[in-house]
Formats: structure tokens, C-alpha cells, sequence
């Protein structure tokens, strides 16, 4: 049976406009949370031209061997970011065990039934970018891999905040660290990821540029997931700080610091001069 001439005709016209529409536009939003606590979220589409600019954007590292390592399978595993400040985030899929392994970073609990996923992409592939700007913990999992793959992002308010924590006075000393004691729970996570020594146009460190807040995540805790030792060894430091050396650190080594001065840390891999990376202090 033939379709009527008019209806075809109308049904090309919608399908133009739907085509123009969504290559004009470029990008889209998730809604997080439900008509009766409203949160917003912008995430720009993986085809877009924007790209995740540290410090106010963290990225998000999934490990080589990431669907067997469990907690240590996203890096850092325990985000801790501020809004205002670095509440902006992406992962990077770096699994490139048995060739290159697929994942997924899906949210499945938070303070008002929000929900990312960054759907199914392969190794080597970058997510879209998310911006949270709700205070509270979102625990999220590999759909691929939910027993093994688990990372959880806690976001605080920014200084002056809705929720936002007293300010914090920070000490004449620039650095403390123990291999003893218990590493402190306000911490950001860095890793050495694998592959670290081999090629030198990666990071050698992810994140490799961090912003931090005294009083909220300003232990740095870093985890060498090489398969070779490196250090952390800082360059240079604010004044009043002290310089920081991690001496030789064995593949699974962990090594963590405290950065209570203010300002702007920069250190290497004495090893391997091409890994560099910055942190940035800022007050509480």
C-alpha cells in the first residue's frame, strides 16, 4: 500500500529538523535527581571539541588489569573534589590488559537519587565530562565488572558554601608523612600508572595536576601501579614548605604526604625526569 504523499513529505521535513538540531547543538544534560530535589549536570558529548582542564577538572583514571584489582581499579578510587574548585571530572579507560578491556563508571547511590553513567566505551577512550554541584557521596561500579571495579567520588562544598566546613589555619610545617601510621582519610589519590617508565609522551603521574584544600583532601597519597620502582621527589616548593623525597618505591608501593602551606608543589620521578606533575594548595 502507498503511503500518501503528504505524510512522506512531512516526514523528511521532521527528519531534517531533528539532524540540524542535534548537530547545532553539540552537547546535552543529565538531569540528576528527581522533580522534587532538582540538580543539574552538564556533560559535554565525547565528540565535542572541550577537553578536561586541570586543576578545576580531574581525571579519573581505570588501571590497566582493572577488573581483578578491586579497590585500587579507578584512580584515584576515592575521589574527594570541591565545588568551585575541581567538581568538574572524566575517566580515561588506561586497561590495556589482554589487548584493551571495555568498562563503564555508572553511579549507583548519591544524596538525591542522582545518577552518571558513562556507558560502555573501550580502552584508550575518554568518558563525556560531569560536573557535580550537590555536596555528598556518590559510590559508583563497572556494570562490566560490579564485583571487582568500584570507586566512590565525594564531593564538598567550596569555601563560603552551602555546607561548607570552617576554615582551616594551616601549619609553619609543609609536609608530614609516615609509613607507620594511618594515612589520614582527607586524602586524593595519585597513581603511577603502568607503563609509567616506558612512555614518556603519558603522564607519569594521574592525575598530573591536582588542586587540593587544606582541611579538606590535602594528603596526597600516591600508589605505584608500574611494574617498575620510581619516586616521588619534589622540585620545587612554596615557602615555609619542605621538600618531600619518597626515596625508591616498589611496584604496589604506597607513599603519602600531607601539604598543609599554601601554594604550588611541583615534583618528578628522580628516575624517569620526564614524569612531572603539580599540586596546587589552596586554604581551607
Amino acid at each position: 500500500m502507498s503511503q500518501p504523499k503528504g505524510s512522506v513529505g512531512v516526514a523528511l521535513g521532521m527528519a531534517v529538523i531533528i539532524v540540524i538540531a542535534v548537530t547545532s547543538l553539540g552537547y546535552y544534560q543529565f538531569v540528576y535527581c528527581t522533580s522534587s530535589s532538582c540538580t543539574t549536570s552538564t556533560s559535554t558529548s565525547a565528540t565535542a571539541a572541550a577537553k578536561c582542564a586541570p586543576p578545576a577538572c580531574v581525571t579519573i583514571l581505570i588501571n590497566s588489569g582493572a577488573s581483578t584489582l578491586t579497590t585500587t581499579a579507578f584512580s584515584p578510587d576515592n575521589a574527594k573534589l570541591v565545588i568551585g574548585v575541581n567538581n568538574t571530572f572524566e575517566f580515561f579507560n588506561n586497561d590495556s590488559q589482554s589487548g584493551g578491556v571495555a568498562h563503564t563508571a555508572t553511579v549507583k547511590s548519591c544524596p538525591q537519587n542522582c545518577a552518571f553513567d558513562t556507558g560502555v566505551f573501550a580502552y584508550n577512550a575518554t568518558s563525556a565530562m560531569y560536573t557535580i554541584t550537590t555536596a555528598g557521596t556518590y559510590a559508583y561500579f563497572c556494570q562490566i565488572h560490579p564485583g571487582t571495579m568500584v570507586g566512590t567520588i565525594v564531593v564538598v562544598a567550596g569555601k563560603g558554601g552551602s555546607g561548607a566546613s570552617s576554615s582551616t589555619t594551616s601549619s609553619s610545617v609543609g609536609t608530614t608523612s609516615s609509613s607507620s601510621s594511618a594515612i589520614p582519610t582527607t586524602r586524593f589519590a595519585v597513581s603511577i600508572p603502568n607503563g609509567a617508565s616506558a612512555d614518556q609522551s603519558a603522564p607519569g603521574f594521574v592525575p598530573d595536576t591536582v588542586t587540593v584544600v587544606v582541611g579538606v583532601n590535602n594528603t596526597i597519597v600516591w600508589t605505584n601501579n608500574d611494574v617498575g620502582a620510581h619516586t616521588v621527589t619534589s622540585t620545587t616548593i612554596p615557602s615555609g614548605a619542605k621538600s618531600f623525597n619518597s626515596a625508591l618505591m616498589a611496584p604496589n608501593a604506597v607513599y603519602w604526604q600531607t601539604l598543609t602551606v599554601p601554594g604550588t608543589y611541583h615534583y618528578i620521578c628522580s628516575l624517569h625526569g620526564w614524569m612531572k606533575a603539580t599540586i596546587i594548595v589552596k586554604s581551607g
